[in-house]
Order: C-alpha cells, then sequence, then structure tokens
C-alpha cells in the first residue's frame, strides 16, 4: 500500500432485499472484496472489514455512504481511522424533500445552503457556512415548528422535509468535511460508480438466477475484473 491509502465502501441494491456490498482502494481500480447482503446491517459490513483488515491493508481513512450498519461496523473495525461520509450521499438526502424548484424563499434559500457545501474547501469557508445554517434556523424556528392537529389529537410537523434538511446539515460538518484534514482524501464514493456500472450490467444479464448462484458469480466476474486492471497497469 502506499504512504497515502483510502478505502472506499459502498453499496449497489440489486433488489429490493439484495445489496451488493463493494470495498475498493481509492485511485486504484482492483476490487478488494465484494459481498451480498440483505441490507448493510453491522454484522455483515464488519465481517467484509475484518476480512480486508486481515489481508494486511493500512488505510489513512475511509469513505463510505451513511447507513447505520455502515458506519457502526467502521467504528468498530477501524476506530482510529478518519471516517468521511460520502458528501453526494448527504448531499442527496438533505434535498430530497425541498423539491427541484421550491417556490417558498425560505426553502430556496434553505437549498441553497445545501448545494454550498460544493464549494466549501477550507476550514474558514466551513465555519461562514456554519454561520449561514444556524442563522436561517433562528429566522425559521417557527416555520418549522408548525404542526397539524386531527380531531382525534393527532398531530405531525407540517414542514417534514426541511426538518430533515436542517437536521442533515447540523450533522455535515462532523460527517463530511473530514477531507479539510487531508487533502488527499476524497469527498464522497463516486470512485466506486464506474466499477457499479460494470456490476450493473452483468446483473441485467444474470437476474434470473437465484442470489446464492448469483453471488458465487459475481466473485469470479470481480476475479476477472481484477485481473484486467492489473494487466492494463502492467502495460503502461
Amino acid at each position: 500500500p502506499t504512504s497515502e491509502t483510502f478505502l472506499l465502501v459502498d453499496g449497489m441494491w440489486l433488489k429490493r432485499w439484495c445489496v451488493m456490498l463493494a470495498y475498493r482502494k481509492s485511485k486504484d481500480l482492483t476490487m478488494l472484496h465484494i459481498s451480498l447482503a440483505g441490507k448493510e446491517s453491522w454484522y455483515r459490513v464488519a465481517r467484509d472489514l475484518l476480512h480486508i483488515k486481515n489481508m494486511h491493508f493500512k488505510f489513512n481513512g475511509i469513505v463510505s455512504d451513511g447507513g447505520r450498519g455502515i458506519v457502526a461496523a467502521i467504528k468498530e473495525v477501524f476506530p482510529n481511522i478518519a471516517h468521511q461520509i460520502c458528501m453526494a450521499h448527504m448531499h442527496r438526502e438533505a434535498i430530497r424533500g425541498l423539491g427541484k424548484r421550491p417556490l417558498d424563499p425560505r426553502i430556496q434559500r434553505l437549498r441553497k445552503l445545501a448545494d454550498h457545501i460544493w464549494l466549501i474547501e477550507s476550514k474558514e469557508a466551513l465555519s461562514w457556512w456554519e454561520g449561514k445554517r444556524d442563522k436561517w434556523i433562528e429566522q425559521n424556528t417557527d416555520y418549522l415548528r408548525e404542526y397539524r392537529q386531527d380531531t382525534q389529537g393527532h398531530w405531525w410537523y407540517v414542514h417534514k422535509g426541511a426538518r430533515k434538511t436542517v437536521r442533515i446539515l447540523k450533522k455535515l460538518p462532523e460527517t463530511s468535511f473530514k477531507f479539510l484534514d487531508n487533502s488527499l482524501m476524497p469527498k464522497t464514493t463516486n470512485e466506486l460508480e464506474a466499477s457499479f456500472g460494470h456490476f450493473g450490467k452483468r446483473w441485467l444479464i444474470h437476474r434470473g438466477l437465484k442470489t446464492e448462484r448469483w453471488e458465487s458469480f459475481m466473485k469470479w466476474f470481480v476475479y476477472f475484473y481484477n485481473m484486467r486492471q492489473l494487466t492494463k497497469k502492467s502495460r503502461k
């Protein structure tokens, strides 16, 4: 391993009850490990991470999505390694409930705050952004607390999308800006998208296979995929 090596962890859902967990080094197309699971559970991800750890790889950081099982497993197996939660995943979750073109000026400003995270490249810029975020929350506290109640006494918050966005934006400085401490750390797991493209094509072709047989098939596919990447390296 190089002096600066980062592990990428992400999942590709093949069916509603089947996810392929992929593990790869950043800047290296060779896949370290894949597995199939019913969900991104702590147990399954921890088992995969232990397998990779026993391969004697050393990582300066880990980048993954924000699933609870993945986050807990990384904390358990690699407790002393910086963990960056993919900014692309967090951004998608933050804007999901706001709409593409919100009409409410308050939501427009909140959407701009969520989009602005891609422009933050220093701790000073992050501090400035946190101030803007906190000011929006302070100015719109009553808006976020609006609720409705039916005749039976049940109640719910009206602006659930905005409340979810605020919760995510509050967590972002602690989860998705680890790259500010190490400029070589990737912000996202987007490097895995190309690999998922290859696997997705194989899934479409062989999706009639039973899950256990398809897992075996994919392991063989990953083996030949890695061999091809190693061959390309040797030719350079």
